[in-house]
């Protein structure tokens, strides 16, 4: 019977599985496909903990020298059994809110991403498959099986389970390679899920702010870089911190559990400690690996939840000391000579005025004369832009119409390079000084007084990604066609 019921709820769980991919990749009703799935990994979930209950009631068989007296079977059936209770009340909750949050097609592809579901798939299909591969090979349980497959894919390397016959070392190099890759594509798959569920957030933000991304009039564009910019940093600290206290969770509190798991064998919460960081870290010296059946398989879910975190975290550490370390270098740097002289030769180069002699305020100026834009940024926008003169003559209309489609021309260029190196903020320095030009149609294009105070201290965004500076480029282009179309309408108008 216990057999029955433990085949019943493996079928149900992967019953729920196939109906979550499917309502994903054919987008059927939300609220129906989830609440379903949701209530099959429910029913799977209860069929194993009425197993589970049964089990602990009945009277325990202790077998020297192990401190816990269930099997390794007994311990994966809870982990499965939590498991599958915690997505159904996940899948609930997101059911639920498709009904009170309104999510285009593009909305739900993000959110209902296939990709690590297919990616999840494989890995488990390897960790199975390898394990029980090596079943006949070894002559191994499948429980420890899955045991070495975990350590191996995921490169902690305890060694204390090891192939030992001729064939099993020369499947290894086909099945660690094949498993480390999928491991690999795994992790990234949850990288990119976790950046496009950020960009979500971000655009459900600003149209909080009664900002919509496909019809943006001119002056929310500033606007929206100013959410945008606010957003980056917040963003970032935000996942740092959440990664960081994932890690520590798994980093101290299992320890805990080992220390109760390998009581046998005498381990003290130091100890314990030390055996989590290296398995963490996947340096796996060996020198300490559980051995009771509650230790070899809360390994293999600890394991398989610790490992991808700590991926995670080195590259969210990687990105926040990144932008931390420039932050500090720029503010240090700010008035050293050499950079101040480097900064000369630059506008020397570029044909443009530099003058390096900041304002007792500390700030520093952009003045456009000959237009309406007379803005102050401050250095903690930009601490690299001191003051910025440029042409005090009025261009006569024909130049103007010249210098805007020779500007076009030199983002054209920079598109076409992606290794250009480009300071924004001087571009849009430029941009602005161009915009502000009044011949009539200027208000058009560029709004109120305050939007172009905002426009070089909130479009600052330093070390974007490639993408994030080709759109601000392309953003830059539109509006000087859009100042172009308006100069060449005035002109068909006289």
């Amino acid at each position: 019977r216990a057999v029955t019921l433990k085949t019943i709820s493996l079928a149900l769980s992967a019953t729920a599985d196939l109906t979550l991919l499917l309502t994903m990749l054919l987008k059927w009703n939300a609220v129906r496909g989830y609440l379903a799935t949701a209530l099959i990994y429910f029913i799977s979930s209860m069929l194993l903990f009425s197993l589970i209950g049964v089990t602990v009631h009945q009277p325990p068989q202790i077998i020297a020298p192990q401190t816990w007296h269930y099997t390794q079977n007994f311990y994966y059936g809870i982990f499965a059994a939590t498991s599958y209770l915690f997505v159904a009340f996940l899948l609930s909750i997101y059911a639920c809110s498709v009904r009170t949050i309104h999510l285009s097609i593009q909305d739900r592809r993000i959110i209902e991403n296939t990709s690590i579901i297919l990616r999840a798939f494989t890995l488990a299909a390897f960790l199975l498959g390898g394990a029980a591969i090596y079943i006949p090979i070894e002559g191994w349980s499948l429980a420890d099986a899955l045991y070495w497959s975990a350590y191996t894919i995921l490169t902690v390397g305890i060694g204390n389970i090891v192939p030992k016959t001729h064939l099993g070392r020369s499947l290894l190099i086909p099945y660690a390679t094949g498993g480390i890759t999928c491991l690999g594509l795994f992790v990234s798959s949850i990288a990119s899920f976790s950046r496009k569920m950020g960009e979500l957030r971000l655009k459900f933000e600003l149209e909080q702010e009664g900002i919509h991304l496909h019809k943006t009039p001119h002056p929310d564009i500033v606007k929206i870089k100013q959410i945008k910019s606010h957003w980056q940093r917040r963003h970032r600290w935000i996942i740092f911190s959440f990664y960081f206290c994932a890690w520590l969770l798994l980093w101290l509190v299992s320890a805990r559990i080992f220390k109760s798991s390998e009581r046998s064998q005498g381990w003290t919460y130091f100890e314990s400690l030390y055996f989590t960081f290296v398995s963490l870290t996947t340096i796996g010296y060996g020198d300490f690996y559980p051995t009771s059946n509650l230790g070899k398989s809360f390994f293999v879910f600890w394991a398989l939840l610790a490992v991808p975190v700590m991926t995670t975290l080195v590259g969210v550490v990687g990105q926040v000391g990144f932008h931390t370390v420039v932050y500090f270098v720029r503010r240090i740097g700010k008035g050293w000579s050499w950079g101040g002289f480097m900064r000369r030769v630059g506008m020397f180069v570029d044909g443009r005025r530099l003058d390096l002699s900041a304002p007792a305020g500390g700030g520093a100026d952009v003045r456009v004369a000959g237009g309406d834009l007379e803005v102050d940024i401050e250095r903690q926008a930009c601490p690299t832009l001191d003051i910025v003169t440029l042409p005090l003559e009025r261009p006569r209309p024909g130049q103007h119409k010249l210098h805007l489609c020779e500007e076009i021309k030199s983002l054209v260029d920079i598109l076409k390079d992606d290794d250009r190196d480009v300071d924004l903020h001087r571009e849009w320095a430029r941009i602005v000084s161009l915009l502000s030009v009044d011949e009539g149609g200027g208000a058009e294009v560029f709004g109120a007084e305050t939007h172009r105070q905002q426009v070089i201290r909130e479009v600052v965004s330093a070390n974007q990604s490639a993408t994030d500076r080709d759109k601000e480029i392309l953003w830059m282009a539109k509006l000087l066609v859009e100042k172009l179309c308006s100069c060449l309408r005035e002109d068909v108008r006289c």
